[in-house]
């Protein structure tokens, strides 16, 4: 099997060489050549090179593959992509060729592209989550678009991905853009779940005057049993590192945290979707908060130091609490997956999403054999939930900031327990006159149902 590469950065170099290291012939490039002689000089010493060649430009690439040719783009998003394409157009890519958009683009961009370049090749997409290490050793891979053409390339990619009890990780998720939103969700999750630990950590370091280290030892028992994750496992390693005057590396980091994009773009989807996913939203509010000083808005949002509270934590209850909240946040994920899926047609497949995410992706977990049991499943653990409503309520006693874990918390009560909804539809009604529906479904106003003298004001 014959494969193109377009860009040799990390992720592009490391994927590369786990494709030759399969079998297939790579024909790889990169604008820059010391990107290609590195990338040749690893195979070699891999002893693999002879199924590799680097090229210095895209039209050798072109007529190097055997038609239909397969390319892959590993380049930033954005306008780069459509370069990259064009340029390819006019390498002489034909109409039965596709070119896989592998990089985190903006799922609407791969909508418009698929519309752009229906008569000049096959353009799908696929989102790779694992970093540098995923890439090489095994991603997890989630594509979608163009049937005809991944028919090639499933059976080379299945086995190039993480696989999982015998199964790869690796799956046409749907049609059209579909690969590249479930991947946006899948970091939309894992700004969630990355941002919960740390409130974890916070609650146990601040709440109960626990060292670091002390905390990475509970992370670790948890990390032993049911809660096994990679998110958590490299939180208590983190935690348990010192430097050689014994100083907690966490204590030398500072608290600003970056972004590229990708969670912002879940939080932009969900709100014009009509989905709530409030700790995913959360999670991204988080991280802009820790930036505030940066802000024009900087002088307007600092406020005075205040005094925390210690608090007592039992922590089965605390553990019961982090696996119920994590489960939750995964579900708000797919819920949003599914709403888009039916408001674009795309057929994605959830099973065959959480698959994809079992094994090489930031967000593997054991306990996603839990969550593909579905809301029946979550419905059933009244301990659990129980215990998130009081770690919640401790952790707010403590007076520190828990976004993601309140935020969920207020999730699953808001759709598990009795409304307020009907006071607001009042309030919008009595002053804008929008309307309000009945119990019995008729839509009428306040003044259909009773007679209001006069109106404040």
């Amino acid at each position: 099997m014959q494969v193109a590469l377009v860009g040799l950065g990390v992720m592009g170099k490391n994927l590369a060489l786990n494709l030759v290291e399969q079998g297939m012939t790579l024909v790889a490039y990169d604008k820059n050549p010391d990107a290609g002689a590195e990338l040749l000089s690893c195979a070699q010493s891999l002893g693999i090179a002879e199924r590799l060649h680097i090229v210095s430009d895209l039209a050798d690439m072109v007529k190097r593959l055997d038609t239909p040719r397969s390319v892959l783009l590993l380049v930033p998003a954005g306008e780069l992509v459509d370069k990259v394409c064009q340029d390819l157009i006019e390498a002489g890519v034909e109409k039965g060729d596709i070119i896989v958009d592998c990089g985190n683009s903006n799922y609407k961009d791969g909508i418009a592209r698929k519309l752009k370049y229906q008569n000049k090749f096959e353009f799908a997409t696929m989102g790779i989550s694992g970093g540098a290490e995923g890439a090489r050793h095994g991603p997890a891979m989630m594509a979608s678009g163009s049937e005809g053409g991944w028919e090639r390339l499933i059976p080379w990619f299945e086995k190039v991905a993480a696989t999982h009890n015998g199964e790869s990780c690796f799956a046409r998720v749907g049609q059209s853009a579909s690969g590249h939103f479930v991947k946006m969700v899948h970091n939309g999750i894992e700004y969630a779940l990355m941002q919960l630990i740390a409130e974890m950590y916070q609650l146990l370091r601040i709440g109960t005057g626990r060292t670091p280290a002390q905390v990475a030892e509970v992370f670790k028992e948890w990390s032993e049993g049911q809660l096994n994750s990679y998110l958590l496992a490299i939180s208590s390693h983190i935690l348990s590192l010192e430097n050689e005057k014994n100083e907690p590396i966490v204590d030398l980091i500072d608290n600003k945290v970056g972004a590229k994009g990708t969670g912002l773009w879940t939080a932009q989807n969900a709100l014009e979707l009509g989905i709530a996913v409030p700790s995913l939203v959360a999670a991204v509010q988080a991280r802009h908060l820790t930036n505030t000083i940066d802000t024009p808005a900087a002088k307007e949002m600092t406020y005075a130091n205040r005094d925390t509270n210690s608090v007592e934590l039992d922590l089965s209850e605390l553990r019961d609490a982090f696996y119920f909240a994590s489960l939750l946040c995964y579900r708000q994920g797919l819920a949003l997956i599914k709403g888009a899926s039916r408001s674009h047609q795309w057929k994605v497949d959830l099973d065959k999403t959480l698959q994809t995410w079992r094994a090489g992706c930031i967000i593997r977990a054991d306990y996603l054999d839990d969550i593909a049991k579905g809301v029946e499943f979550i419905d059933t653990l009244q301990g659990p939930a129980n215990a998130l409503r009081k770690v919640a309520g401790q952790a707010i006693q403590s007076g520190l900031a828990f976004p993601v874990l309140t935020s969920t918390q207020t999730y699953i009560a808001t759709l598990s327990t009795p409304s307020n909804g009907h006071l607001v539809q009042a309030q919008r009604d009595y002053f804008g006159e929008h309307g309000i529906k009945t119990h019995s479904g008729e839509s009428c106003h306040l003044t259909d149902l009773t007679e209001i003298a006069a109106k404040v004001r």
